[in-house]
């Protein structure tokens, strides 16, 4: 009976160590330090638009920001990952690559702005078009030093496509609203 004890706490011992290095060693990739809280948040405040995982109720209108949540962010990081959203940054240039994949466009500083994944097929289900020397203009905003593009114009045919709102939220990404909200 002793034996079957200590056998089964041992075992019971083994299972919490691995549970507890498994959180760690995704804590340690994904570089996250949980917290929980709530807060509230006011349109005419600085927008920042933060990458992190999170739960949360709330919607997101057009015109106003203004609402409640509650959800789970990143502590330790605060700061980090997150996107200064500026409106009216707009980068003109000519396409210079355009497929299935992708959009390059070649700005007249000298950058290089790509549309890729998912939100140049978003631009493309909005039956957004381009070729290669079309003159577009890009409005977004950097984020980790790579831009973010929230609006293409094209200006040699017309066309123009808005991939994300005036916070930052993609447009692919639905209307952000959980549980039944």
């Amino acid at each position: 009976m002793f034996k079957k004890i200590i056998v089964g706490t041992l075992i019971l011992g083994l299972v919490g160590i691995l549970v507890i290095g498994a959180i760690n060693r995704t804590n340690a990739k994904t570089g996250n330090t949980e917290a929980r809280g709530q807060g509230r948040g006011r349109s005419d405040e600085a927008i920042t638009y933060t990458t992190g995982g999170g739960q949360g109720q709330g919607g997101y209108p057009q015109d106003t920001l203004k609402g409640r949540g509650q959800g789970r962010g990143d502590a330790d990081q605060l700061g980090a990952g997150q996107a200064q959203v500026v409106e009216g940054l707009t980068l003109q240039g000519t396409v210079v690559s355009v497929d299935n994949t992708t959009l390059l466009v070649q700005t007249s500083s000298g950058e290089q702005v790509t549309v890729e994944n998912r939100p140049w097929q978003y631009a493309r289900g909005a039956n957004f078009s381009a070729q290669v020397g079309d003159q577009v203009t890009l409005t977004g905003f950097y984020q980790s030093g790579v831009f973010e593009v929230s609006q293409i114009n094209n200006l040699t045919n017309g066309k123009s496509v808005v991939l994300r709102d005036a916070t930052g939220r993609p447009g692919w990404s639905g209307r952000g609203q959980r549980n039944g909200g």
